[in-house]
């Protein structure tokens, strides 16, 4: 069987790692093959229906598709993610603070980590989910909106963040990698990871070498995704460049953040009801670890 993993431009170590020819004759002899797609949003659906076995995308869909009764689990994540960006309104505005947006739009990318920054940030604030209008709105819209000033806030970091601000003065409300510490995780459905875990590990060291590689050279994994999303090497090269690289496997730590965020969730009437996220986190597949049990 071939497990195919998914690469979307929202998860730029699987995007990067899939366009390394070396790197894929090598995970193929391993049973191991890319699908490329176009929005990260669609991760829950191609998993339910078979189309994927693996995945990377921000922490907040694992928590979904806990609440949508689908058994997955995060086997490895990136480092916090400090990126430059995050909750931005227009400065004409005179939005000061996260309390100022109650009543406001916001613009979020669809079934997205922004979700779960929003939320973290809103009830830091002492603020409901109820208070602003949050919407999913495809980035695209969301900074033509933005821009035309219809739009009153929205969540972007770089390139779509720079895009914007080199168009309209912003303001900054809150970024990402603080109260809500914005990590890539990789995860799949658990019957995947009982079933093959030779094949994860492959992924996870081939991972682990594509963004040490990355760290290394960010130039040369910038010219690799010229073009992608629209977006040209340059521009990538600042998202590239003002982030942490690395994987790691999901810890204690990490597991209490996302019981914390799905009890927001849950709280603030984004999932159904309250959830236990314990088993949505495993790493036991993690190479160093697998080597030394």
């Amino acid at each position: 069987m071939t497990l195919i993993v998914g690469a979307h431009p929202q998860n730029l170590s699987l995007s990067i790692l899939a366009r390394r020819p070396d790197a894929v004759a090598a995970l193929k002899e391993k049973g191991l093959a890319f699908f490329v797609y176009g929005a990260g949003s669609q991760t829950i659906p191609l998993l339910k229906a078979g189309v994927l076995h693996l995945a990377g995308t921000g922490a907040t869909p694992p928590i979904l598709a806990k609440a949508q009764g689908l058994p997955t689990a995060v086997f490895g994540m990136s480092g916090p993610r400090p990126e430059r960006g995050g909750i931005i309104v227009r400065e004409e505005t005179g939005i000061q603070n996260l309390e100022d947006l109650k009543g406001r739009g916001i613009g979020l990318m669809p079934i997205s980590w922004h979700t779960q920054f929003l939320a973290a940030e809103l009830d830091g604030a002492g603020l409901a989910w109820s208070d602003v209008r949050a919407a999913e709105i495809i980035p695209a819209t969301a900074k033509d909106a933005f821009v035309a000033g219809l739009l009153d806030a929205i969540v972007a970091t770089d390139p779509l963040y720079s895009q914007i601000a080199r168009r309209v003065p912003t303001r900054v409300l809150a970024s990402p990698g603080a109260a809500f510490s914005n990590r890539s995780v990789y995860w799949g459905p658990t019957e995947i990871l009982r079933d093959h875990p030779h094949a994860v590990r492959a992924l996870l060291d081939a991972l682990i070498a594509s963004d040490e590689a990355t760290l290394r050279n960010p130039h040369e994994a910038a010219a690799l995704l010229d073009g992608l999303n629209g977006n040209s090497a340059e521009e990538w090269l600042l998202a590239l460049t003002s982030r942490p690289w690395g994987v790691a496997p999901p810890d204690a730590g990490f597991r209490a953040e996302q019981q914390l965020h799905a009890d927001i969730f849950a709280r603030f009437g984004l999932i159904p009801e309250a959830i236990d996220v314990t088993d949505t986190v495993d790493a036991s597949h993690f190479p160093q670890l697998a080597r030394s049990a």
